[in-house]
């Protein structure tokens, strides 16, 4: 493999034109050179596809048949394709069969690598003819270019402040103290979050599961629910001090997560009234939202007077909502495991389509895609991700059924935040939180059988399962943890520049999404001979642009913060 600053091509080589490859793309041509074997047949299958039949390959010949020949053209593949070779024709091929089969590869192929496999009655030879490129040798190289360019910045920005005047400006009541690692949790959440919608540099490790499992990028969303149930009780705590009467805030309430659910219609639901899709991010936010705050609103203690400080008292003091939200979380257990599509076993929480080589094809997440189904019909998400792997779709992954685990999951972090309205002292609060990481994750690995696939209730967020909830619940406490200890208890660091972010969070989420495919937040450098639908042909491309982005808007944040500017619906 060779390693260089980018990952990039050099040339053509050998008759290939390279510049037909685009990113995790390689090229492999398989030569039949066999007398006896008269017809053989390329299958391929996605490796992110679990259960799942090997596909017959249209890449064979020009009439799609799958049919290998001895003068095959030069074939274009993704890096993460397992290939079979058969003499049986069929369309779908179960991993599990062998008859007929001849041999099956996946041999690490790597992007812009040029690969050569001869088949005989014996078997398969793979060669090498040209090294593929390392994906991540430009993450290096990316880092060191913006951290020269925020160098750079940075000293300008410094001789500016000392060559102009300061403005002496009259003396302001000294804000009151914030716990600024909640603000550098929620904007470490949104930057996150925006790198991961705007492609993560095309790097599959960070990018969303196609299904079961937990990358990077699938834990921007619950945290950023996570972190909104922390700040849920300390706004009503403020408000319940002031007197203001449950009335005037359910209104306020409610009009919030009105306001939230449509800007989430505006952004993401598209323009075909009949496809119309009327669930998503900010209206999941929204629903969480409302159902929480009133929760915590007839649930919560109004009294100011401090309460004794025993062990469990954070605990007590909303165990009413416990008691509301563990309802609405054995409801939605009992529900996925008792309610079936027809023609669909109880309990199956799967992708359909491919999966089990096709046996539950219109079972779409199982219960949760079904009930969505008969309550949105059209009006879900047509182009789910799981489509490119599974062939399956509609399935919306903000739909209805996910939002009683997503009510759950914001309550946990109302605990967290209720944790540091009882428990004034450092140790105590960090004690706390670590132990609530400890058995939310302990229940999310026993519910997953502490594996990725086949367990009872597996980790997934498309479905929002209650596995999920937990296991992202255990990662959100440490990291709170982490930031409260870093900028709250030893001042070794402001949270900056995550807390401009912070402050700002949801018009860097509406922002960004309006910005998407606009120049100067995004860009790319096209290649018209690639196909793809993706057009930024490397890594180092993508890894530039994507990171272009989430820096635009980071220092957006940080101007509207020296402008006391802050956003809120």
């Amino acid at each position: 493999m060779k390693w260089d600053f980018i990952d990039d091509y050099d040339e053509n080589q050998l008759g290939y034109d390279l510049s037909d490859l685009t990113m995790d793309q390689f090229f492999l041509d398989i030569n039949l050179n066999s007398s006896h074997l008269e017809e053989i047949y390329l299958y391929t299958l996605n490796e992110d596809c679990y259960k799942c039949p090997f596909l017959l390959s249209h890449h064979g010949n020009h009439t799609n048949t799958g049919l290998v020949t001895k003068d095959p053209p030069h074939n274009i593949f993704k890096t993460n394709t397992k290939f079979r070779i058969a003499s049986e024709y069929k369309e779908y091929f179960p991993q599990e069969q062998t008859d007929n089969v001849i041999c099956d590869f996946s041999s690490n192929f790597d992007q812009f690598g040029i690969y050569k496999v001869d088949v005989n009655e014996s078997g398969c030879y793979m060669n090498i003819l040209k090294e593929p490129v390392n994906i991540y040798s430009p993450i290096l190289t990316v880092i060191l270019l913006y951290v020269a360019l925020y160098l750079l910045v940075y000293c300008i920005f410094r001789l500016w402040r000392k060559c102009i005047p300061k403005v002496v400006e009259p003396d302001k009541k000294a804000p009151k103290k914030r716990v600024q690692s909640l603000d550098t949790f929620r904007g470490l959440t949104i930057v996150t979050m925006i790198f991961a919608n705007f492609g993560c540099g095309g790097y599959g490790i960070i990018e969303h599961a196609k299904w079961n499992g937990l990358h990077l990028a699938d834990l921007v969303f619950p945290s950023f629910v996570w972190i909104m149930g922390v700040c849920i009780p300390i706004s009503l705590s403020s408000s319940f001090k002031r007197n203001v009467p449950n009335k005037t805030l359910i209104f306020n309430i409610t009009k919030r997560s009105i306001k939230l659910f449509c800007l989430g219609i505006f952004l993401n639901s598209g323009a075909d009234l009949n496809y119309l899709r009327l669930f998503g991010v900010l209206q999941r936010f929204s629903i969480a939202y409302f159902v929480v705050s009133i929760v915590c609103i007839y649930s919560m203690d109004r009294s100011q007077e401090q309460p004794e400080q025993g062990i469990f008292a954070d605990i007590m003091r909303i165990w009413k909502g416990w008691v509301v939200v563990i309802s609405l979380l054995l409801t939605h257990t009992a529900v996925i495991f008792t309610v079936a599509a027809p023609k669909c076993p109880r309990g199956y929480m799967g992708p359909g389509g491919l999966h089990e080589n096709l046996s539950h094809k219109n079972c779409i997440g199982g219960a949760t895609g079904y009930i969505d189904g008969l309550i949105l019909g059209n009006h879900r998400y047509q182009n789910p991700t799981i489509y490119s792997v599974y062939e399956a779709k509609p399935f919306d992954p903000e739909g209805i059924v996910g939002c009683l685990t997503t009510i759950f999951h914001t309550f946990i972090g109302v605990q967290a935040g209720t944790t540091l309205l009882v428990y004034k002292s450092h140790s105590q609060r960090l004690l706390r939180w670590f132990m609530w990481a400890v058995v939310t994750g302990v229940i999310g690995g026993c519910l997953c059988g502490f594996r990725k696939e086949d367990g009872l209730i597996p980790v997934n967020k498309n479905l929002w399962s209650s596995s999920f909830v937990m296991v992202t619940s255990c990662f959100a406490f440490f990291l709170l943890s982490i930031c409260y200890v870093l900028i709250d208890v030893k001042n070794w660091w402001s949270g900056k520049p995550f807390l401009f972010a912070g402050m700002n969070a949801i018009l860097m989420y509406i922002g960004h999404e309006m910005t998407d495919g606009h120049f100067p937040v995004r860009w790319y450098l096209h290649n018209n001979s690639a196909i793809t639908t993706d057009p930024r042909r490397t890594h180092f491309i993508a890894l530039l642009s994507d990171l272009w982005g989430v820096g635009i808007w980071v220092f957006i944040s940080f101007y509207l913060h020296e402008k006391g500017v802050f956003f809120t619906i």
